[in-house]
């Protein structure tokens, strides 16, 4: 009786094996490119929470102040007077204000946080606040340049803060935003909005994260 001989190859072929690393591989970026897509959205509606939540303690600071607004241009200024505003900390020290009487001011938005761990802020617990780098012009023409807090967006960059239109600040200024009372907005995922004005500026618009 005459044995048999199986010459058919037992392994995989190279051909076969680098067609499996590609599928893998295709797989792998599939998921990775899904996984920012819902990481992205979950920021944008996190980010759109959190201005309604800051909308809502600008109303109750404008009820508590006669109607009168603090002013700004929605530069990054803007980020430490709506910190300022929100949680009654003119001094910049990272606790509120207080009264006459020595008591503490309560913040009009009581989600606000103070983060010390700038590394890993724990954003379950409210909306974060963190010292940042601020040069520009205060309100009164001042000049600022050093660290001030600020209200932080889901992309770790300060919300934006702008007078508007139909309302007055204390000096009896009114403002340039779009909704007639105020605007918060963030600049979105890039941190730079839609682009540059002839100024330098950096735009922000509709396809931003806004409050019209």
């Amino acid at each position: 009786m005459k044995l048999r001989v199986n010459n058919s190859p037992t392994g995989f072929t190279l051909i076969e094996i680098l067609v499996t690393i590609a599928i893998i591989a295709t797989l792998a970026a599939t998921a990775w490119v899904a996984k920012g897509l819902v990481d992205s959205k979950q920021r944008d509606s996190l980010a759109k929470t959190q201005i309604s939540l800051l909308a809502q303690g600008m109303n109750a600071y404008r009820a508590d102040n006669g109607d009168i607004l603090p002013f700004g241009k929605g530069d990054a200024v803007s980020a430490s007077t709506l910190y300022s505003a929100l949680y009654r900390d003119e001094d910049h020290d990272g606790n509120p204000d207080k009264d006459s009487n020595g008591s503490t001011l309560m913040p009009y938005c009581d989600q606000l946080i103070i983060i010390t761990n700038t590394k890993s802020p724990e954003r379950e617990e409210g909306i974060p606040c963190i010292r940042v780098k601020i040069n520009g012009t205060d309100n009164d023409g001042n000049r600022i340049r050093g660290k001030r807090y600020a209200i932080i967006d889901p992309w770790n960059q300060p919300y934006r803060y702008r007078l508007g239109c139909e309302v007055m600040d204390e000096n009896g200024r009114t403002g340039t935003g779009v909704n007639p009372d105020f605007d918060i907005f963030s600049l979105g995922p890039d941190g730079r909005g839609d682009g540059l004005t002839k100024e330098g500026e950096n735009e922000d618009n509709l396809s931003n994260i806004n409050l019209w």
